[in-house]
């Protein structure tokens, strides 16, 4: 029996660690089962961008158990990836009304805020699912919002508290944008900053196109334009490589669908 255990306790908390990003307890709670089947369906289609689909099964999940929250939290998302923010928002909403899943509900519908370019929203709903569950990923779009919004110094604190705690490729290419804003605005002296972090991004992160184009402006300010069209050229061939590589995955992946359909044809 206890063999048994060793091995069934990795596979059960690898199961859980690949399950949906709305971990859901509601099957526990006696939700219909018709209704389970419903959100099941509509998560494929959501893993497979079949958007209007999940958006409808969801929708017929709801219908059943209209306190249903893995159901809105997930059409909501749905509804994002089809740039429909205000449906989205709405759904995002309802989740919270039912208190379940806020921290991912708050970050979620802060990004439908974003999109929509309302910034103080998602500024509000960020900090508030920072409040329920830290999370990097959340953290720095806060950051970015703050950019945005114009609050130059707030951005630049949270970068800097983001790269104490997790140093990303994406958090030195925010900061270093703060820099290079700032050496814009005259305090010229924050450019070797901006490089430096650029330097750090593309270490990290070796193809991140946009920050050697963010770093080409760099040079330019800094009277260096070898260096700058050296990266500018840089950055726009591993755009083009991205672009054929999107290509070429699409047409891969049309030719394994028409070749499992002969398959299944015998």
């Amino acid at each position: 029996m206890r063999p048994l255990i060793y091995i069934m306790t990795p596979v059960l908390i690898l199961t859980i660690f690949l399950a949906s990003r709305f971990v859901t307890w509601d099957a526990i709670k006696g939700v219909d089962q018709q209704a389970q089947l419903h959100v099941q369906e509509g998560t494929a289609s959501l893993r497979s961008w079949k958007l209007p689909q999940a958006i409808k099964a969801f929708t017929r999940a709801i219908e059943i158990e209209p306190r249903y929250a893995e159901a809105y939290v997930k059409r909501g998302l749905a509804y994002y990836r089809s740039a429909e923010y205000e449906p989205a928002i709405a759904d995002y909403t309802e989740t919270l009304k039912l208190a379940r899943y806020q921290a991912d509900a708050y970050a979620s519908r802060g990004d439908a805020y974003q999109a929509l370019g309302d910034t103080q929203h998602a500024i509000e709903d960020y900090s508030a699912s920072l409040k329920r569950r830290w999370n990097a990923n959340v953290m720095r779009k806060r950051a970015d919002t703050y950019f945005k919004h114009g609050d130059i110094q707030k951005a630049l604190a949270e970068y800097d508290d983001l790269i104490k705690r997790k140093p990303t490729a994406m958090a030195y290419y925010g900061r270093g944008n703060v820099y290079l804003q700032l050496s814009i605005r005259g305090n010229e002296n924050r450019l070797k900053l901006a490089l430096a972090d650029m330097d750090q991004a593309i270490a990290l992160e070796p193809r991140f196109a946009s920050a050697y184009r963010t770093r080409a402006i760099v040079y330019m300010h800094l009277g260096d334009r070898t260096l700058a069209s050296r990266d500018h050229k840089h950055a726009t061939e591993l755009l083009i490589d991205a672009i054929d590589n999107q290509m070429i995955d699409a047409i891969q992946k049309q030719v394994m669908q028409a070749l499992m359909k002969s398959i299944y044809a015998f």
